[in-house]
């Protein structure tokens, strides 16, 4: 089932319970005193059980980044993200003039985040879309767009996600100079299709936009690592003039480029594949043993965590309750996350329905200065305090929460997190309430 959903609407093994709450007295009630005398009680005993699920395809496009590249993670397997894009002409009625000798074709593509290995090469494959894209429609993280079967170039990169690059550029008024620009990557896309642009100088085929993206739709990157090596994730800045096809040619003597840029109103978007063959996280996915004591999740659409709190409305059987505070706790296993793995920084929650379809907007808390959920001291907190109250007193089927990275579709950022079977119960989530006791 395919979830659809905007992702501007967003801002896991079933472990066995860590604490019984079958009667008043195990929940604590009868235990706890009162915390200011006014008949405020602070619970924090509830069962919390959570476990390991796959997510499934989300709308990806316009991602707040593209994504490529390849990553092997010993933990988490092969991820592998594609990003699709269209370039546009910066003028209509494109012509080149006479007399043109083509010096290069270069794509660009500016560098915004990286995650991975730095030290090694990786092969870098661009392809021409043979599947034309709709700035009007949807594209899921699962897509794949039909390419053109040979690449316009396999290209080596040894990884600077940091540096500056430099460049001759041609002056208006003649001459060259040299521009150095914030990190890019600068790939040469070889003599034919550099051919085929100066071909349609002149046509109808430069006349406008709607026409240049029907003689040259787009383009798909890629890129691979050998095996044993832990690979690369890039991010580039989804619009920019850095980005783009630029066509350095000269008539005469005289230098020129002409640009065609990914900026403006393009279509683009991610999409992602795993393989988890081999990996503890394939154990662990839809694993209810109580032997598991760390769930997964990944951006990407990967894996997310499923969250029960199966006894939670013991709370309300024999009185009210006014929720004044309630946040839910989840700790990182210590030493999980490293530089080439780095955990998400933020992470949200969603309730889901009987399809593990995640429901955005019925989380009243989403958007509450309280609500929370970025990685601070090796935990990630929520507060959900208005989710509980609600739950307390609804009378439809619970489903559980969702714990999903926030950019889930333009990174492969992964956190391991410690399930409520885990043996040392401080790691353990934690759903810590603060009510009033009505009457």
């Amino acid at each position: 089932m395919i979830k659809s959903f905007r992702l501007a609407s967003l801002a896991l093994c079933f472990a066995a319970l860590f604490s019984s709450c079958n009667e008043e007295g195990s929940l604590g009630l009868d235990l706890l005193p009162n915390v200011d005398g006014i008949g405020v009680f602070r619970l924090d005993t509830f069962t919390v059980a959570t476990y390991t699920v796959d997510e499934d395809s989300v709308e990806s496009q316009f991602p707040s980044r593209k994504a490529f590249g390849m990553i092997n993670d010993p933990i988490f397997g092969k991820a592998e993200a594609v990003t699709y894009f269209q370039t546009l002409l910066t003028t209509e009625n494109v012509d080149l003039g006479a007399n043109v000798t083509i010096d290069s074709l270069i794509l660009s593509l500016a560098i915004d985040n990286y995650m991975g290995d730095t030290t090694m090469p990786v092969t870098i494959h661009i392809y021409e879309l043979d599947e034309s894209m709709d700035v009007d429609s949807n594209y899921f993280t699962n897509r794949r767009l039909a390419v053109k079967p040979t690449p316009l170039v396999s290209y080596s990169y040894l990884p600077r996600p940091k540096s500056r690059v430099s460049a001759n550029e041609p002056l208006l008024a003649g001459g060259d100079t040299i521009i150095e620009y914030q990190p890019v990557i600068r790939i040469p896309l070889g003599g034919d299709l550099a051919q085929r642009i100066l071909a349609a100088s002149g046509t109808a085929d430069l006349a406008n936009n709607d026409n240049f993206l029907n003689f040259f739709k787009g383009f798909a990157v890629s890129a691979e690592v050998p095996g044993g090596q832990p690979g690369i994730m890039l991010n580039i800045i989804p619009r920019s003039v850095l980005n783009g096809m630029i066509l350095y040619y000269h008539n005469d003597t005289t230098r020129r480029r002409f640009d065609m840029v990914s900026r403006g109103d393009i279509a683009y978007f991610n999409s992602f594949s795993f393989d988890y063959t081999g990996t503890a996280l394939a154990t662990a996915i839809g694993n209810t043993s109580p032997l598991i004591e760390e769930n997964y999740v990944q951006a990407g659409t990967g894996v997310k965590i499923r969250i029960d709190f199966p006894h939670l409305k013991k709370l309300i059987e024999n009185f009210d309750v006014a929720i004044n505070k309630a946040d839910l706790v989840f700790t990182l296993i210590p030493g999980s996350n490293t530089d080439l793995a780095p955990v998400p920084n933020s992470m949200f929650l969603l309730p889901a329905d009987s399809l593990n379809t995640n429901l955005p907007n019925v989380m009243p808390d989403l958007l509450e200065r309280y609500y929370d959920g970025t990685f601070k001291d090796g935990t990630y907190t929520f507060g959900i305090t208005r989710y509980v109250q609600q739950l307390l007193k609804s009378t439809e089927p619970d489903y559980g929460l969702r714990l999903i990275p926030l950019n889930t579709v333009s990174t492969v950022n992964r956190a391991i997190i410690a399930s409520s079977n885990h043996t040392n119960p401080l790691y353990r989530p934690k759903l810590i309430l603060t009510f009033t006791k009505l009457k």
